[in-house]
């Protein structure tokens, strides 16, 4: 073996160089895995979006380029050739190793590798490797180098051809992330359209009794204090489900999870209309920006309809999150040591540039415009001066909200209110982002024929019933949510303290936008807040649903009916219900479904919700959402094969849930996988959590 100064270069040189291209061919590899397979069940991987083909690469090709400079001068310090070559196996050891994670990783929902994987992990496909390199480098050497026959490649045409490889990725992938150049459909006018401009913005993850406005002890929301003055508060607006995508799916359908079918391994298919869709067909533009970096991206279905649809995969944060070398290796410990913001989704800052951006170059047509902010979702990291304003979760609190099963763990009082005060300073930096977003709208001439609907997906649990995040559960803290509506001819300063639906947000928009039809206005919030109004039994009782994804002996499925002084949770079986009178007991501490007293109420909200269910408007997309029915109230899959009740003609005042679909013809159906009988092992292998 050579010890000379050059040739010692040279070999460092050499393996550099080989490591950069096991990089380049495991990136493009590893974007194969995500980008090509059609997998049995829809999104059971992790979307990536086409530049992945070249950020993948790039990002694999440096860091096994650096160790491939690292383990070159190893071997040239080291005197045996035995030794050098160790070394090298361990470098391309290692590059196997790194491709079994990530295709652990991207076909995590194949069920064979579902079966494999418990056996076959990355340690053993690096020793594997090991074992067949080292015997393989010791047949190829020659007695001056431990390279083999890489020696007989030219070193500078080798190098050249590497680092244009590398310079061409770079410049794609630079290109691929260039801003969004908007431009004008058409010339700005002196004046516009008489129909009103609606601007729907979503909190991700904001739970009501954490804003001030809401009698919240901090001062968490100022701005959304001060708007809330110009129009109606609803002090009780309620969730179709605790977590993003089915509640998100029922606020732009106005169906229940049951109805669209949105669920965590499958998206929103085509069949209902979205309130994007249905504006633009009259004659709006649409726009969304969503940061949402899971159920947000366009996959999932929520971006239908919308002209412009901004969401993170469009960040090279998304795609550096998305790569197992940014994922798997760095973005866990920048997280929990250096406790950054994530680095997948566009902050709530980002995500105002973007739609002032948009803003300048969108069309004369009146305009739909949807913001969901993901800031106040786990783990609560926000920039400073917001950080620590009222203290902060420890990193060990950190860690367990992000990597527990089921949200199910305990954290002593300290810790758990260090938690929350992380996701109080979390909301306190989104309501300065919206106040300055609402500052630049008020600027524009058209702000006077402008609504504003100001709402959340769902809450956020700390807790109190056993769980933490969301989507575990439909209490009370995950399903309350703030629901603020300003616009022209809307009364100043109300407040109304009757239930009222996220899902009547899409009734509500239409009739915004000058659709006047009865069964719109029926469902519309508007009734809400109009003088004189009494509600009656149809309007004081809202239906929200989920299905738990975790292991058996828990639940696979709860439904719930909120209603004026009660709040019933059903699963199957008697012992598993919860009742609560949320007006004097608001976190629902005590369960009062057992009581012998109350058994005729729970029949009687049963029987309610049962009634409810069964005349919800066909069809039926996902009856795993009424699993909590035991055949012995119905069969949901009998009755989902049922047609359509018609739309009553009178003063409908027992419409359907989800009746506004009917006013629509109806859309294509997507294909989805058979929801009858899940694998859950299968399910607990996704790389989403419920956001």
């Amino acid at each position: 073996m050579a010890t000379d100064h050059t040739s010692r270069l040279t070999i460092i040189g050499r393996v550099g160089l080989l490591g950069a291209c096991l990089g380049i061919v495991l990136g493009l590899a590893e974007a194969a895995s995500l980008r090509l397979p059609d997998l049995p069940v829809v999104l059971m991987k992790p979307y990536v979006p086409p530049s992945f083909w070249f950020f993948a690469p790039l990002l694999a090709s440096g860091t096994f380029g650096l160790l491939g400079l690292l383990a070159g001068f190893l071997a040239a310090l080291s005197k045996r050739r035995f030794l050098g070559m160790v070394v090298i196996s361990v470098l391309v050891g290692l590059a196997g190793a790194y491709l079994a994670l990530a295709l652990q990783f991207s076909l995590s929902g194949c069920g064979w590798f579902t079966a494999l994987h418990r056996f076959i992990t990355p340690p053993i496909v690096f020793t594997v490797f090991f074992i067949w390199t080292l015997p393989a480098l010791w047949d190829t050497q020659k007695p001056d180098t431990p390279l083999g026959f890489l020696a007989d490649v030219p070193l500078r045409l080798w190098s050249r051809v590497v680092f244009a490889a590398i310079v061409t990725l770079a410049v794609a992938v630079g290109i691929s992330h260039l801003p969004d150049r908007l431009t004008a459909t058409a010339a700005h006018a002196a004046s516009r359209a008489k129909q009103p401009n609606i601007i729907l913005i979503v909190w991700d993850t904001a739970r009501a009794d954490h804003f001030s406005s809401y009698g919240y002890s901090r001062n968490t929301t100022p701005n959304i204090d001060q708007f809330a003055e110009r129009g109606v508060l609803f002090e009780n607006a309620i969730s179709a489900s605790s977590w993003t995508l089915p509640a998100m799916a029922s606020v732009f359908t106005s169906l229940l999870p049951h109805q669209h079918g949105a669920e965590r391994n499958w998206g929103l298919g085509n069949g209902p209309h979205t309130l994007a869709e249905i504006l633009r067909s009259g004659g709006y533009e649409t726009a969304g920006f969503n940061g949402n970096p899971y159920f947000g991206v366009n996959p999932w279905g929520l971006g239908r309809g919308f002209e412009t649809y901004i969401e993170s995969t469009s960040s090279l944060g998304y795609s550096f999150d998305a790569a197992r070398i940014g994922g798997g290796l760095i973005e866990p410990f920048r997280e929990e040591w250096l406790n950054g913001t994530r680095v997948n989704q566009y902050t709530a800052q980002q995500l105002n540039e973007h739609v002032y951006r948009w803003f300048d170059h969108r069309s004369d047509r009146p305009y739909f415009l949807f913001l969901n902010y993901n800031d106040a979702h786990e783990p609560y990291q926000v920039p400073p001066p917001y950080k620590q304003l009222y203290g902060d979760a420890s990193r060990e609190a950190r860690h367990l909200l992000g990597h527990s099963d089921a949200g199910r763990f305990y954290l002593p009082l300290g810790e758990r209110e260090g938690v929350i005060a992380a996701y109080d300073h979390s909301l306190n930096y989104i309501d300065s982002r919206v106040g300055e977003l609402l500052r630049f709208l008020e600027s524009s001439p058209d702000w006077s024929n402008t609504y504003v609907i100001i709402t959340a997906d769902h809450g956020e649990g700390f807790g109190e019933h056993d769980t933490y995040t969301h989507g575990w559960n439909l209490n009370r803290e995950t399903l309350h949510v703030p629901l603020i509506v300003v616009g022209p001819g809307i009364p100043h300063g109300v407040r109304v303290r009757d239930i009222a639906r996220t899902r009547q947000i899409f009734s509500t928009v239409l009739e915004m936008a000058g659709m006047k039809k009865p069964v719109l206005q029926h469902n519309s919030l508007s009734r809400l807040w109009n003088p004189g109004y009494k509600p009656s039994n149809s309007d004081e009782a809202t239906v929200s649903e989920v299905v738990d994804n975790t292991a058996p002996p828990a639940p696979q499925g709860m439904i719930s009916l909120t209603t004026r002084e009660w709040h019933f949770i059903y699963r199957a079986g008697y012992q598993r219900n919860e009742l609560y009178h949320w007006p004097t007991d608001p976190l629902e501490q005590r369960n009062l479904a057992n009581l012998p007293e109350n058994q005729a109420l729970v029949g009687q909200l049963k029987a309610r919700l049962l009634s409810i269910v069964l005349r919800s408007y066909r069809p039926w997309r996902n009856t795993r959402y009424l699993l909590a029915f035991s055949k012995s109230d119905f069969s949901p899959d009998e009755e989902a094969l049922k047609s359509t009740p018609a739309i009553p003609d009178g003063p409908l005042l027992h419409l359907a849930a989800g009746a506004p679909q009917a006013l629509f013809p109806p859309n294509p159906e997507t294909p989805q996988a058979d929801n009858k009988n899940p694998d859950l092992e299968l399910l607990k292998s996704l790389p989403y959590e419920g956001i």
